[in-house]
């Protein structure tokens, strides 16, 4: 059996730091499955060029991977998850989980789809904080300053939940008004 592993990670230029279950790693991605306060929330996969340092093991970090093992988390990583190119993982989320959030720096973060991608950028399609989704956002991230990829949390759960009940009214409006 997996023994259970809780990080706490300093990133480069961040204030905060991420904690979390490790799952897995590659040379490239860090996967955790994020904890805050004993609650698991979605997953995380963190560039491990942008980590600066480690929290050494202690008695609180213990007693989290105790906590966790006790309520019976699961410290595997999602089904049929593999490391690849960040695309790929990109596009692996949306087929799993519709939507996933990233960072490029602590203080900006951003929802959406894959929309498009060269060898060195790429575009989204957003989803705002009220769950309206732009497909014609028109930003440009570079591959390279992807810092962190959130998926599966409350959060995300959330606001797909929300876009998909705004959909599925708009349907049924624009289904009325064709009646008539």
């Amino acid at each position: 059996m997996k023994p259970y592993v809780v990080k706490v990670l300093q990133l480069d230029n961040w204030d905060e730091k991420v904690s979390g279950l490790w799952l897995d790693e590659n040379e490239d991605w860090m996967l955790l499955r994020s904890i805050h306060d004993y609650r698991p929330d979605g997953y995380l996969l963190v560039a491990k060029r942008f980590i600066v340092s480690e929290t050494p093991k202690n008695k609180k970090l213990l007693q989290t991977a105790r906590v966790l093992k006790l309520k019976g988390v699961d410290n595997a990583a999602p089904a049929n998850f593999a490391f690849g190119s960040i695309p790929a993982m990109l596009q692996w989320i949306e087929q799993h989980y519709k939507v996933f959030q990233f960072q490029d720096e602590e203080d900006t973060s951003f929802c959406g789809q894959l929309r498009d991608y060269d060898e060195i950028d790429y575009q989204i399609n957003s989803l705002s904080p009220s769950a309206e989704l732009d497909l014609d956002y028109d930003l440009w991230f570079a591959f390279k300053d992807l810092v962190t990829i959130e998926f599966d949390s409350d959060y995300l759960n959330s606001l797909k939940l929300l876009w998909q009940d705004k959909v599925k009214r708009k349907w049924k409006l624009d289904q009325r008004n064709h009646c008539n």
